[in-house]
């Protein structure tokens, strides 16, 4: 499959020169997440969420009051983009981009057809083409899925969406479920060393009993599963990196398809972090 096949028409662009909110605005307007950057009709940038977010001020309050609020005011997408993107063309396959992407660390591609640019293909792309290759039972390079578990009600649905993927694929899978660690600040007082050990091993222990039933509810015998601890996305990626995971399949909370600029949730980090591609499952919660 060609990436001609994926491309929305026309492309959405815009130049260096433009203020960053007007690229933000247009973003969030046309529901995508990146923009190709032109100076006299050549390529010569990409703009993300990510580049937009690391311009706005901290959504901390305590930490707001140290930004220049209006930083962004004066700041244009040639300011914060980066530059001179690696761009395919529309014949070029659907391995290649994919390829590439994990390569390079990036998030999408630009297309190129001589010359001009007619298009833009993002990871998601990529992984939506996956999971029709799955519902045809096509070969895959899957070997190994991570599946980063929540137990939240909203979450439960992730491990669904890893299990069919490796039922399909033949893949192993590994759950695995991030507990925060406890900061000193948050610990009772006057509990003594030994009762803080204590109450961690219980809380662990409670956890995997809670990921054990999970996986027994979705009738998953085959998994493997694993409790640890520290920040969520980093610690994901260092599994997944341990495990040599081919995919790590991670939810986030959706809001019916709309973009927001708020502070980036763990799946945000693991575009960044993971040394593999991740696939993210939109979770609607029951009060959304």
């Amino acid at each position: 499959m060609t990436l001609k096949t994926l491309l929305r028409r026309p492309a959405v662009t815009v130049e260096e020169a433009m203020p960053l909110r007007e690229a933000c605005a247009l973003m969030l307007r046309h529901s995508i997440p990146c923009l190709p950057v032109l100076r006299q009709k050549r390529l010569v940038g990409m703009v993300t969420e990510l580049h937009l977010r690391a311009a706005s001020p901290s959504s901390v309050p305590a930490l707001r009051r140290y930004d220049w609020g209006d930083a962004m005011v004066s700041l244009t997408v040639g300011d914060v983009m980066t530059r001179d993107p690696i761009p395919l063309t529309p014949d070029a396959s659907v391995v290649e981009a994919a390829r590439l992407t994990r390569r390079m660390r990036v998030d999408a591609v630009p297309v190129v057809d001589g010359g001009d640019v007619v298009g833009v293909v993002t990871r998601r792309d990529l992984l939506a083409v996956l999971a029709g290759l799955l519902e045809h039972r096509q070969p895959t390079w899957l070997g190994h899925v991570l599946a980063a578990t929540s137990l939240r009600p909203d979450g439960k649905g992730t491990l669904g969406h890893a299990l069919r993927l490796a039922a399909a694929t033949g893949a192993v899978l590994t759950a695995v479920h991030v507990l925060a660690r406890i900061s000193p600040g948050h610990r009772l007082d006057g509990a003594t060393a030994a009762r803080v050990s204590w109450m961690e091993r219980t809380r662990r222990q409670s956890t995997r009993q809670a990921l054990a039933a999970l996986c027994r509810a979705h009738d998953a015998r085959e998994v493997t599963y694993e409790v640890t601890d520290g920040p969520v996305a980093q610690a994901i990626a260092r599994r997944a990196a341990a495990l040599d995971s081919d995919l790590i399949v991670v939810g986030t909370p959706s809001r019916r398809g709309r973009l927001s600029f708020a502070s980036p949730n763990v799946a945000d980090q693991l575009t960044s972090l993971a040394p593999c591609p991740v696939l993210v499952v939109p979770l609607v919660s029951e009060e959304a």
